[in-house]
């Protein structure tokens, strides 16, 4: 490929082989220095999506000579800003992660620039930060516009009434109860199961409610709820819903994944312990998102429902990957890298070790032969050193974590 004359291509040309670690560290940074950006796995996803969809628009921008002014901004940015805008999540927080984009831009882009033209870099440095402002606001300008469409459309909606009433009693100091339950038709008095419900991905927005309607209706069944419960849309696609449950109930994830499939429903179902109170209203739709995020992050292979009482000690680890990632490796040394014959090693060990080292009880939950669990076991140990005699907590917590984390605390393949 011949090397452009422009100095501004030949600047975004030598930018281009570092795209996507500049993508990568400006996720996680945008993540950490805005709080309210830290998503679960699907928009952490749509994050990832928008920033890498403008770091492409932009450097074409550059390589070609084209008026930003003239370009629309990315379907990924649309779309980010218009969940943001039916998360709730303030306008000002979007804004600002464009502005520390273009601030890492730029320092990466100058950097460049310098190296490449030295003394004569002046006119190329002026050009760089006039094109890209006039990227960003153009940008800036649409998603902002995306994003009030959208919460105007959310905010006349009955479900955005009510996550706004659901928000002043999950976060407020002081709610006002009384109001918030005649708003809601839902009572803060006695036991509450929080659930949290989302469709599969290839559920269209316009469908997804009407499924996640039925999701409720199966689960006020399931649990014998004792009034109405209280269905709160987080977006298009899912849901949080809190029923009114007796003292002491307890909720089975394998009968709701059991019903959950006999109703032919396409979605996944994440469920609280019963709590009694506001406090308790809260608590359990805590318990609810965090055994949510745990099966997002383990993608296809968690169950269809999982509870929080099930994940506890996994899910409240989540915080702190890096220590997660270094335990595992610690536990199960070779054990912990990610493809297809260790992880089938690691659940079969993980049953094993659940099933009091029962080679039969282990052959018929995963469905294989005895033999098979024997010399899987076997190639655990005498091939990987796992010491399934010494440490059988540490070793159970560790395949647990790899089951429910999957890559996020395991080395890649080789090659």
């Amino acid at each position: 490929m011949s090397t452009p004359q422009d100095p501004i291509a030949r600047v975004a040309q030598t930018l281009l082989p570092h795209r996507d670690e500049f993508v990568a560290k400006l996720v996680v940074d945008t993540e950490k220095e805005i709080a309210v950006l830290h998503h679960d796995e699907r928009l952490h996803s749509l994050l990832h999506a928008s920033i890498t969809e403008n770091m492409v628009t932009g450097l074409h921008i550059l390589s070609n000579g084209i008026d930003p002014r003239s370009v629309d901004a990315p379907p990924s940015a649309i779309s980010y800003a218009r969940r943001l805008a039916q998360r709730d999540v303030p306008l000002s927080a979007l804004l600002r992660a464009y502005r520390l984009g273009q601030a890492q831009f730029m320092e990466m882009a100058l950097d460049e620039t310098r190296r490449l033209l030295g003394r004569d870099a002046t006119d190329t440095v002026i050009a760089l930060i006039g094109l890209s402002a006039a990227y960003v606001d153009q940008v800036s300008e649409q998603v902002a516009r995306a994003y009030e469409e959208e919460r105007e459309r959310w905010v006349s909606s009955r479900g955005a009434l009510r996550q706004h009433w659901v928000t002043q009693l999950l976060h407020g100091p002081s709610p006002n109860v009384a109001q918030a339950e005649t708003a809601l038709g839902y009572r803060m008095a006695g036991t509450h199961l929080a659930v949290e419900g989302w469709a599969n991905r290839s559920v269209g927005a316009v469908e997804a409610m009407g499924i996640l309607e039925r999701l409720s209706s199966l689960l006020h069944r399931t649990f014998h709820a004792q009034g109405v419960p209280l269905l709160v849309p987080t977006d298009e696609t899912d849901v949080r819903i809190w029923f009114p449950v007796k003292a002491g109930t307890t909720a089975d994830p394998d009968g709701v994944a059991a019903e959950v499939n006999r109703a032919k429903l396409p979605v996944r179902v994440a469920i609280g312990n019963a709590r009694p109170g506001l406090d308790g209203f809260r608590r359990s739709i805590r318990g609810a998102s965090r055994a949510k995020a745990l099966a997002l992050a383990a993608g296809d292979a968690a169950p269809r429902a999982v509870s929080f009482a099930q994940v506890a000690p996994v899910a409240l680890l989540a915080d702190e990957p890096a220590e997660l990632a270094d335990f595992v490796a610690d536990t199960l040394g070779g054990l912990a890298v990610d493809d297809p014959w260790r992880q089938s090693l690691r659940e079969t060990l993980r049953v094993f070790l659940a099933t009091n080292r029962s080679y039969t009880a282990t052959a018929e939950q995963l469905t294989v032969h005895r033999n098979t669990v024997h010399y899987r076991v076997q190639q655990a140990v005498e091939k990987y050193g796992v010491l399934v005699e010494d440490n059988a907590f540490e070793l159970q917590l560790a395949l647990s974590v790899c089951r429910w984390h999957g890559a996020t605390v395991l080395r890649r393949a080789p090659g």
